[in-house]
This record gives C-alpha cells, sequence and structure tokens, in this order.
C-alpha cells in the first residue's frame, strides 16, 4: 500500500483528491491559502489507505468526478457528525455522499449494523452494494446524498452505528467512519459519467 501511495504523491496525482468537503453548489473559488488552525485533527490510517485505494480504482475506472474524504468528528456519546455546509471549487456541484464504516468486509455484513441518523433529524441510511469508485477494502457504504440538501445547510449530519443486539457498534469498527462526497466538475458536460 505505502509503494502505491508513495508513487501517487510522487506522480502528483493525488491533487484532485483533496482531504476535505465541499458545497452542493459553487459560485466562489475556494480559498487555497488559509491560517492553519491552532488544533488539526490527524488523518486516520484508515482514511488514508482508503483515499489511495480509491483513487487507484478512479484511475482504473477512469471516474472523472472530483472525489473528498473527510474523517468524522466525536458528537454526543457514541455519534460521528460531519458539517453540512461543504466547501469546493467554481465548476463543481454536488453528486453523492456516502457514509463509509471502516470494517473488516469478510467479517461484518451490512445487516449486521444499522447506520441510525440522529441529526438533523431521524432516519436511517441504506447500505449501498452497487459497483462504486470507492474501493471495498475500505469498509460499508451507505448512502447520504440526501443529507447534504439545501434545506439542511448550517447544520450537523450525525450518525450512530448500532448492531444487531441494539448495543453502539463501535467494537467492529477499525477508525472511525468517514464521509466520501463526488462533485461533478463542469456540469455542463455530460460526456462522460463515472461511477458514484
Amino acid at each position: 500500500m505505502s509503494i502505491y501511495f508513495t508513487a501517487l504523491v510522487s506522480l502528483g496525482v493525488l491533487s484532485p483528491l483533496v482531504v476535505a468537503v465541499g458545497a452542493a453548489e459553487c459560485s466562489e473559488r475556494e480559498t487555497l491559502l488559509r491560517p492553519i488552525a491552532n488544533k488539526v485533527t490527524p488523518v486516520t490510517d484508515c482514511l488514508m489507505e482508503c483515499t489511495g485505494m480509491t483513487y487507484i480504482r478512479k484511475l482504473q475506472l477512469q471516474d472523472n468526478h472530483n472525489i473528498r474524504l473527510k474523517d468524522s468528528t466525536e458528537g454526543d456519546l457514541g455519534e460521528y457528525c460531519w458539517s453540512t455546509e461543504l466547501k469546493c471549487t467554481v465548476g463543481e456541484s454536488f453528486h453523492r455522499a456516502y457514509v463509509v464504516l471502516p470494517v473488516d468486509v469478510s467479517a461484518v455484513a451490512p445487516e449486521q449494523l444499522e447506520v441510525k441518523v440522529t441529526a438533523p433529524a431521524a432516519s436511517t441510511l441504506h447500505a449501498d452494494g452497487g459497483p462504486s469508485t470507492i474501493a471495498d477494502t475500505c469498509g460499508l457504504r451507505y448512502e447520504a446524498g440526501e443529507q447534504f440538501s439545501r434545506e439542511t445547510a448550517g447544520t450537523s449530519f450525525c450518525i450512530q452505528v448500532v448492531t444487531q443486539e441494539d448495543v453502539l457498534g463501535d467494537k467492529v469498527l477499525k477508525c472511525p467512519p468517514y464521509l466520501v462526497t463526488f462533485w461533478q466538475r463542469n456540469p455542463n458536460r455530460s460526456n462522460q459519467q463515472g461511477y458514484g
């Protein structure tokens, strides 16, 4: 894995795969240079590995989406949260979002877990088993696109992972869940659709 990651960094191809998230519609350029916050949250190993493997799949599938991955922050007991205010650059429009649970997919199946949305409104995320640019080794994917509509702007999106026994599912996770967003690069061009 480290050889692939080093090779990708050396070639400079990871620049479009920024570890951040962006807004549903872009009208302003994201600030490229900004002051560094006093408290920088370290990126998890799971997120770094998934970033590298997903970018390899993106190249293999010739997926033309911009892809951004973002670690969660801790909410109330057992909650994982993300801001619904997504940042992006001019010429991008929001396409899809997934919550990825970094689990051993050979040992844990989607039906063994329930992903409950606790904010902004209670609901349940549904597992996505279709083809995806997100590498299968990243974990289980749950569709979360509707959580980033204009109505939820300015709020937090939080989840809890629960096992079949109604116990918080932290013990099955290798790392905290993360968010993967897909962005359509020039929405006026419809010549090539990649996997989402």
